[in-house]
């Protein structure tokens, strides 16, 4: 992550970023897509997802479709943003995002989403953001969410990586509240 803001402090910081981004990508259904998560991957790389994740897309698919897998995966990662920073503010200090942290996310999934291949336009940006604070920040106040977290985090910092089905273990509590 670029902007200071939401630079990690220090490993422990990493550990509940990483377990925010496994919980989005859980909360999206995208665990098929999923192939592992890890500690000591290259910044940017902490979630690791398999071939299907990368569309490149395919002559035979209508533009509509191809456009709506693009903004999927556009939704996605602006949660992955969003659960990231809850994970560490909700979670791990108990406190709300302050304001700074908000337009760090909105600048970073601003320049995400301006791309020349999403071609939304800023109120669209920002209602994706506002869509994944308001999921993100329901899910982040309830108690199973910060045990099943924290308990992710702990051993995050342990073992280091986890496969995709070892995540999908380890939040399975937390499913039935999605």
């Amino acid at each position: 992550m670029e902007n200071d803001k939401l630079k990690y402090a220090d490993e422990r910081d990493k550990s509940y970023g990483i377990a925010g981004m496994a919980i989005a990508v859980v909360a999206y259904d995208s665990e098929s897509m999923l192939a592992s998560v890890s500690m000591d991957a290259e910044p940017g790389h902490a979630v690791e997802f398999g071939s299907e994740f990368y569309f490149s897309g395919n002559p035979r698919l209508s533009a509509k479709i191809a456009w709506t897998e693009i903004i999927k995966h556009f939704r996605l990662a602006t949660g992955l943003l969003v659960a990231n920073a809850m994970s560490r503010h909700y979670v791990q200090h108990r406190r709300r995002l302050p304001a700074d942290v908000v337009d760090a996310l909105r600048c970073a999934v601003q320049e995400c989403g301006s791309d020349d291949e999403t071609q939304l336009d800023a109120d669209e940006i920002d209602a994706v953001l506002e869509k994944n604070m308001d999921f993100f920040d329901r899910l982040f106040q309830m108690s199973a969410v910060h045990e099943v977290t924290h308990a992710l985090a702990d051993e995050l910092v342990r073992r280091r990586t986890f496969s995709a089905a070892e995540v999908v273990d380890r939040l399975a509590p937390m499913m039935r509240y999605l």
